[in-house]
């Protein structure tokens, strides 16, 4: 009890001097309560400086090493239990992005994208970032269809069941028709009319229609994947060359809507199959032109951001961990 409470107790009223004591007393107080705010303030930004300096030390190490080694070395933050409890300490690892084990890709993946659909925008667009901030553009295509009109000659009758007898006919009608007898009567079917539109790039378009109304159609066209026997009238571009002067496969896919799996195998193992088949196409080169830029320009890419893409860039990964990047994100579609 101070010397103004004590007054008071005792009916006083409290003297000059014992309030000067007490006003004294409480900023004193204060002053410690804000020094100790200043001190822990002072301790978070000198531990984000170690941290920003321990990580620029570490990319200036990756910076020195050989190219064919630099595009395969990137760094992995992890957190470590420090003596004090409760306290953790942030490690920088440089790690070959070829053996990551599962533990590692499994962890970097749940911290890279705890809320899915939100961190995945985040993600990506950090990924643009950086592609844009050495001034690479990516390349996009705008496919263009102006009056699309597919035909088809058929049977029409009992003779377009599909049974052995016709199935035997039309083997024989075929050779005949290659030295120009056509004995079988046909009608044209048109299944697709006069149809236009454009897909612009970096867009999701919404293809609807009833049966039999020629989605599958539309798409194998637009893919480059239809029938050589189907007569097809109208332009279709792609970014301004026709079809035949543009590589559609190389570019776009058609995925079937028939299971073509092996069922033995499991969904990850599925995908890991896929993306060692598919390779990793113009990755590397993409990854080669963007960190000879960043080293130009003294540029230190985001560690995270950077191992995704070195990780994703390598051939020869059994277990890739764009597998685990494209469980993680489907998995909430499916929930």
């Amino acid at each position: 009890m101070d010397g103004v409470e004590r007054a008071r107790a005792s009916g006083r009223r409290p003297s000059h001097s014992n309030l000067s004591r007490s006003i004294s007393r409480s900023l004193s107080r204060a002053s410690w309560n804000m020094e100790d705010m200043f001190s822990v303030g002072r301790q978070s930004r000198r531990s984000s400086l170690v941290d920003e300096d321990e990580e620029a030390l570490k990319w200036a190490a990756i910076e020195k090493l050989p190219t064919y080694n630099r595009l395969r070395t990137s760094i992995i933050k992890s957190f470590a239990e420090t003596e004090v409890q409760g306290n953790k300490t942030l490690l920088h690892k440089e790690v070959d992005v070829r053996k990551l084990d599962v533990n590692d890709r499994q962890n970097f993946i749940d911290k890279l994208f705890k809320v899915a659909e939100e961190d995945n925008e985040k993600f990506l667009k950090k990924f643009r970032q950086r592609v844009e901030k050495v001034g690479i553009r990516l390349p996009t295509i705008e496919v263009r269809f102006d009056h699309l009109t597919i035909e088809a000659d058929c049977h029409i009758g009992s003779r377009a069941l599909p049974t052995l007898p016709n199935a035997a006919r039309n083997m024989v009608e075929s050779a005949l028709g290659v030295i120009g007898i056509n004995l079988a009567a046909r009608t044209k079917l048109r299944i697709l009319n006069d149809a236009s539109g454009i897909i612009k790039p970096s867009r999701m378009a919404l293809l609807l229609g009833p049966p039999s109304s020629g989605k599958t159609t539309l798409l194998l066209a637009l893919a480059g994947k239809l029938d050589p026997s189907l007569k097809v009238t109208g332009d279709l571009t792609y970014n301004g060359y026709e079809l035949k002067e543009f590589m559609p496969r190389k570019s776009s896919a058609y995925i079937s809507q028939n299971d073509v799996h092996i069922g033995e195998m499991t969904v990850k193992e599925t995908l890991d199959f896929s993306a060692r088949c598919q390779g990793v196409g113009t990755r590397y080169d993409l990854l080669s032109e963007l960190a000879r830029r960043e080293k130009d320009a003294g540029i230190f890419p985001e560690a995270e951001v950077d191992l995704f893409m070195k990780a994703t860039a390598m051939e020869g990964v059994e277990s890739s961990l764009i597998t685990d990047y494209t469980l993680k994100v489907s998995s909430v579609q499916f929930l």
